[in-house]
């Protein structure tokens, strides 16, 4: 199977820990068109803008589907008219997996307005695009992210962005850092956590040992007498000992502080 041509525009930007501006973080957009002349005219907007963005190109609907992952995208520029398997029908297979992603339409006919309406796409854009119309759908889907918390992190140059609401640990040992999903799925990268806890967002993570971060979210119970927690999806993450009274604090205050916000 070909895999999607990537592009990145911007310059990456280190994020703080509680300071997380929507626009330096990248978008993660996907593309999925099949007329040269209407890809490229997307693509130049895009490239002119000043979001930061991975793009990623798709040349049917088939291959899109087939490599679709949820919250693996900010935003979906969708055409529907595409052989095999049009832009609703995998749109109708997206909405399965990923019930938030943005989508638009991208198309020279408004005969599927109703369709793009079941289906919860925010935008109908005709072509050809015009740049005010694309900057609005970048401007939403970006503000979308912010108002669902999503944060991500990198795993590197060309790689899609991990959700950190999806991160139940991170643990280091040597030079790598191994993230645990909560999908069971266990991804690394070359670095310390130091400088993962300069990309995390949000005051839900909480550096509870020297090699491990923990995300509270995921976090099911505390047992007291061998100093871990244990994570709803079964596995154990250590806490330092002689700290362990203030950590305990720690998570208890953001549970109440969960509470009170429901």
């Amino acid at each position: 199977m070909p895999s999607p041509d990537i592009t990145t525009f911007g310059k990456a930007e280190s994020q703080s820990l509680h300071n997380c501006p929507h626009r330096s973080l990248r978008l993660n957009v996907a593309i999925c068109e099949d007329e040269d002349l209407e890809l490229k005219r997307l693509e130049n907007i895009l490239e002119h803008t000043d979001f930061e963005m991975n793009i990623f190109v798709f040349r049917n609907a088939s291959e899109f589907i087939q490599t679709f992952e949820a919250k693996k995208y900010d935003l979906i520029f969708m055409d529907i008219y595409m052989p095999e398997i049009t832009g609703v029908e995998a749109v109708e297979i997206i909405r399965k997996k990923d019930r938030d992603v943005y989508i638009s339409f991208c198309t020279t006919s408004v005969d599927h307005a109703i369709d793009g309406y079941r289906l919860n796409v925010e935008r109908y854009l005709e072509k050809p695009v015009s740049q005010n119309a694309v900057i609005e759908v970048l401007e939403r889907a970006s503000s979308r992210r912010m108002t669902t918390k999503r944060r991500c992190v990198s795993l590197g140059k060309n790689t899609g962005l991990i959700n950190t609401e999806d991160i139940v640990f991170a643990e280091q040992n040597n030079h790598t850092v191994y993230i645990h999903l909560s999908n069971g799925e266990m991804l690394h990268k070359t670095g310390t956590l130091d400088s993962l806890s300069a990309e995390l967002c949000g005051t839900n993570f909480f550096r509870c040992h020297k090699s491990y971060i923990v995300n509270f979210d995921h976090v099911e119970n505390i047992d007291r007498n061998i100093y871990v927690f244990e994570m709803k999806n079964g596995e154990k993450v250590p806490i330092k000992q002689r700290e362990f009274p203030q950590i305990r604090d720690s998570f208890n205050e953001y549970v109440f502080s969960v509470m009170r916000n429901r």
